[in-house]
């Protein structure tokens, strides 16, 4: 099974329809060569072996009823000849038995009518995936339970009427020979059809239908989980991988994790991911390691973080907080104005702790991933160091400019004046009813303002510009440079809340709606324009 993931407009749906075209028309050519240079379409064994191969699959072969020879089913209610297929098979001459070596489902033809047939005459082999279902009981049964498991809803088959319906329900009756009773004929007018039920539901039955019913060596489907909600999708991606047999080969694109989940969740059947994407018109393919796509989903903080949806992306600006993250994409909306989307995706982590494997993760899937930082990530070496590793840096490169830093840093101890700390609790209140108590958030937050103000909290409160003038400043702007180059973004200003001083800090999540409210994000300030460029600029680089 390979799975073709990546950003929207990368060429995932036009790779599968060329993929598609050449398979049915081999040696067809195709002018011109967007994604697929080529195929290389081998047919192993006999043409005996393949037929049997048909008949394992459900393709029943029939006698013609006037002269006898050996009918398989075709896309008509007349059948293809047994010899017709041998001398295509043995004469490599694929586009004329396509129809029994691809399935090829499209995303505009899912919420067509593709379960409903027409009787056919018996004598010749069912065409049609619900008329084989209509001629194999245990078949119905089998495939009924696949959607009844998705949906909690069965498959029937009415078959006292002209027209083959698939209808979801029981009738609550046994079927009888015909001619059917009057009370079993209403039970089953009265369960619905299933062409007339939601776009979900349908498109879940039709990719059933045309790829388990009968099942191709080559199965081709663009964005299956259209439709589906996130539970069906992922039972989707199980089933496909789980339930096609060994010799079909599963082509998908896919932008949904939780198809993708469902794929990697199955061990039964190998798995490839190809991650494609477009750089300056330049089509390019990365073939992933699924464990590594799989680790991500199966840690908690990454998975219920939504992480995984960088794979469907240009690009991930990884923040440590949901606040960071909606500040920075609006930023970038507002930067961005009329101009052309950048598909970027901005992701947390919650904290600082995880921010360099997670990059890492994303890195090693293809997508290009700049993080985003607080200034005091430079305090703390425990987490520097293997942070360091992750990322391809190393704790020795920064050693002395870090050290520069730590001694001027831990030689500055501020005490904030009285004013000053009356307009900081003034923001840590707010609007106070009259006799409300303190909240325990703000009473914390107050007794960290009354206490004195170490060095590390300062720089983070005033940025870069409270070293000025000293050798520790210097040291500082080599080390963002160095971070830089490993697409970690020091916040210049120190923290977040830096970007817009005129609104009192104290609270994140006050500050960030004062910020949505005024308006301020519409303004920001040149040197927020220019760190956002910085970040978009890596992001779009050949790293």
């Amino acid at each position: 099974m390979t799975v073709f993931i990546g950003p929207n407009n990368s060429g995932k749906s036009l790779l599968l329809r060329e993929l598609a075209t050449l398979v049915s028309t081999y040696p067809g050519t195709l002018q011109p060569v967007r994604w697929v240079a080529g195929v290389d379409v081998q047919n192993s064994g006999s043409a005996e072996e393949f037929l049997a191969w048909l008949h394992d699959q459900g393709n029943t072969p029939r006698a013609h009823p006037d002269h006898g020879q050996i009918l398989y089913p075709s896309d008509n209610n007349s059948g293809m000849l047994q010899d017709q297929i041998t001398a295509a098979w043995n004469g490599r001459g694929f586009s004329n038995i396509a129809r029994y070596l691809i399935a090829q489902q499209w995303t505009q033809d899912r919420l067509g009518n593709q379960s409903d047939s027409q009787q056919w005459e018996f004598d010749f082999p069912p065409s049609h995936p619900t008329q084989y279902l209509f001629d194999n009981r245990d078949a119905q049964e089998t495939f009924s339970q696949l959607v009844e498991e998705a949906f909690g809803k069965p498959i029937a088959i009415n078959r006292y009427e002209q027209q083959i319906r698939l209808r979801v329900g029981r009738p609550g009756l046994p079927d009888a020979a015909p001619p059917a009773s009057p009370e079993l004929r209403a039970a089953y007018r009265a369960l619905p059809v299933l062409n007339e039920q939601g776009d979900g539901f349908r498109s879940f039955v039709n990719i059933l239908l045309h790829t388990l019913v009968r099942p191709k060596p080559v199965i081709v489907i663009d964005e299956p989980e259209a439709f589906l909600h996130p539970p069906q999708a992922r039972l989707l991606g199980r089933y496909l991988a789980e339930r096609t047999p060994s010799p079909c080969q599963v082509f998908v694109a896919t932008h949904s994790a939780d198809f993708v989940s469902g794929v990697l969740e199955a061990s039964s059947k190998p798995v490839s991911l190809v991650r494609i994407s477009r750089t300056a018109d330049t089509p390019r393919a990365r073939v992933l390691d699924p464990e590594a796509v799989t680790e991500i989903l199966r840690t908690p903080v990454l998975r219920y973080s939504n992480i995984i949806a960088g794979l469907f992306h240009d690009g991930v600006v990884l923040g440590e907080s949901e606040g960071d993250c909606q500040f920075y994409a609006a930023t970038f909306d507002e930067l961005r104005k009329d101009g052309p989307n950048d598909n970027l995706v901005f992701l947390h982590t919650s904290g600082k702790a995880k921010l360099a494997d997670t990059a890492r993760r994303l890195r090693q899937c293809g997508i290009p991933v700049a993080v985003v930082a607080d200034l005091d990530l430079l305090n703390d070496r425990g987490l520097l160091r293997p942070s360091l590793s992750l990322l391809g840096g190393a704790l020795g490169d920064i050693e002395s400019d870090l050290k520069i830093l730590e001694e001027q840093v831990g030689s500055t101890v501020t005490v904030l004046s009285a004013q000053e700390i009356k307009k900081k609790i003034n923001g840590i209140l707010g609007n106070p009813k009259s006799g409300a108590a303190l909240t325990a958030d703000q009473s914390k937050h107050i007794a960290e303002l009354l206490r004195s103000s170490g060095g590390w909290k300062q720089l983070k409160k005033s940025g870069l510009h409270a070293l000025t003038g000293s050798d520790a400043y210097a040291a500082v702007q080599r080390l963002v440079a160095y971070f830089g180059k490993l697409g970690v973004f020091l916040v210049p200003v120190g923290e977040l809340e830096g970007w817009v001083p005129q609104v009192p800090s104290g609270n994140k999540s006050r500050w960030l709606t004062r910020v949505f409210d005024e308006g301020h994000y519409r303004s920001p300030r040149s040197e927020l324009v220019d760190f956002c460029a910085q970040v978009g600029a890596y992001l779009a680089s050949d790293q």
